[in-house]
């Protein structure tokens, strides 16, 4: 696939360095040439400086017979105006462009269409990142909570506690811990490196792992391993930051029944929020002020929610309110350099924009049955969920005989409503929603597991 990315800065740079991998033909074009070099530096791909939206700089990356533009740069005219030209001018067929501002992606419903804005998809990182921070909101004992198949699975991120049940434990013996509750544990962590397990990998204290499980056991789990996940019917909960994301979740959480104090510095921006929010308590002032914070209660907080547009705000903030012995703390980090960081230095949730944002754009990039797709981890490995028709490859074999690539594993089965936690001798059938998680290597392979052949036809 022949694809166009304008933009490479930290979402540009990610969608690259994924399609790249694939063995997509990429070009990626942006105004600076030190961004450019770094790009070329680390993957195969052709580099072209100029303004994304001009004519002749489309026209010198290939935009004629480009399949895909996805428009990645800081400026929502210049990523609207790119789509426009390159349908226009040299008949791109798909045109993907990130959107921040809120009043164009709350009018995206009456811009975008074959009369309008000629744009297949819009990407808000605003968005992306409200909803990240709300599933993890959801589950508070967990670093990560992603569903597939509506809900009726779930993969939880969790590390693993000194004192817990998980600590010292050969995933072999994972059902004498859980009894009856059945999980597949497809991800694990150690000294920073993110892989597939095998079965007889042992967790240690202060290692992560994600889990496949049952979107009705959730509840259960973080109890039989020992961890408090109380969802009480009222959870005080303080929000730093009233930028995009902030105000989303403010409105979400009103949704779900909570009422969060609100602390923004901007005066105006404050009596902003103040105005369109119901229950939502908006003050305005520091907040890395500790006596206004002592004032606000942090000691009483259950959940402390630092999303303010600057990832040192964040961190700091966070820490803080660590001090304060605040029980659920989750920071929002937008530059990649501070990822290893924040988890050396404690904080274990966090939400990126830019890796939610790049998951969201490969998931309508991926063909054939791939119903969706996300990152995990640090965004070495990617989790699939594909069903499976009459004649994909995978079906009627059972797995412990299936040629999956290398470091895959099928961590859930949906049949229907019933959820599979797989075993060796699980079989596929038709139309069963498969969760797969895989290195990003490898996902062109994992694709092609659920091509349609001719004879489906």
């Amino acid at each position: 696939m022949n694809v166009l990315i304008l933009g490479a800065g930290e979402v540009g740079f990610g969608i690259a360095q994924r399609l790249a991998t694939e063995g997509n033909d990429v070009v990626v074009i942006d105004t600076d040439a030190e961004r450019l070099q770094r790009v070329a530096n680390t993957m195969d791909v052709k580099t072209i400086t100029g303004f994304a939206a001009h004519p002749s700089v489309l026209k010198q990356a290939g935009a004629a017979n480009a399949d895909l533009l996805i428009a990645a740069t800081t400026n929502d005219e210049v990523n609207m105006l790119a789509c426009q030209v390159a349908h226009s001018l040299f008949k791109v067929p798909t045109k993907m462009a990130r959107v921040r501002e809120p009043d164009y992606v709350n009018s995206a419903a009456e811009l975008i269409g074959r009369d309008d804005l000629p744009i297949d998809r819009i990407i808000s990182p605003e968005r992306e990142a409200a909803k990240a921070v709300i599933k993890r909101f959801q589950v508070s004992s967990a670093m990560d909570a992603q569903e597939f198949a509506d809900g009726r699975v779930q993969l939880l991120g969790l590390r693993v506690p000194p004192k817990g049940a998980l600590a010292g434990l050969c995933l072999n013996g994972l059902d004498e811990v859980l009894g009856a509750l059945r999980v597949y544990v497809v991800a694990h962590e150690h000294n920073n490196r993110w892989r597939v397990p095998k079965g007889d990998d042992v967790l240690l204290a202060g290692d992560s792992i994600y889990v496949a499980i049952a979107g009705k056991h959730v509840a259960d789990f973080p109890r039989l391993i020992g961890l408090k996940d109380e969802m009480s019917s009222i959870r005080n909960v303080l929000l730093i930051g009233g930028g995009n994301v902030g105000y989303i979740v403010a409105q979400e959480l009103e949704k779900i029944g909570v009422a969060p104090k609100l602390i923004e510095h901007n005066r105006d921006r404050a009596s902003w929020l103040a105005d369109r929010l119901n229950e939502t308590v908006v003050i305005c002032g520091d907040a890395l002020d500790r006596e206004l914070l002592e004032e606000e209660n942090i000691r009483e907080m259950d959940d402390f929610l630092a999303l303010t547009n600057d990832d040192e705000t964040n961190i700091l903030a966070s820490l803080i309110a660590k001090k304060y012995m605040v029980p659920h703390i989750i920071t929002l980090v937008n530059r990649a350099i501070y990822s290893d960081l924040v988890r050396e230095i404690g904080l274990d949730v966090t939400v990126s924009p830019r890796l939610t944002t790049v998951a969201s754009i490969l998931s309508h990039v991926r063909t054939g049955r791939v119903l969706g797709i996300s990152s995990l981890g640090d965004g070495s490995l990617e989790v699939f969920e594909a069903e499976a028709l009459e004649t994909c490859d995978i079906l009627d074999t059972p797995l412990s005989d299936l040629r999956l690539p290398p470091n895959t594993v099928i961590g859930a089965v949906v049949r229907g409503e019933e959820v599979i936690i797989p075993s060796g001798e699980t079989r596929i059938e038709p139309h069963d929603h498969v969760l797969i998680v895989t290195t990003a290597a490898s996902t062109k392979e994992v694709e092609k597991l659920f091509e349609v052949h001719l004879e489906f036809f």
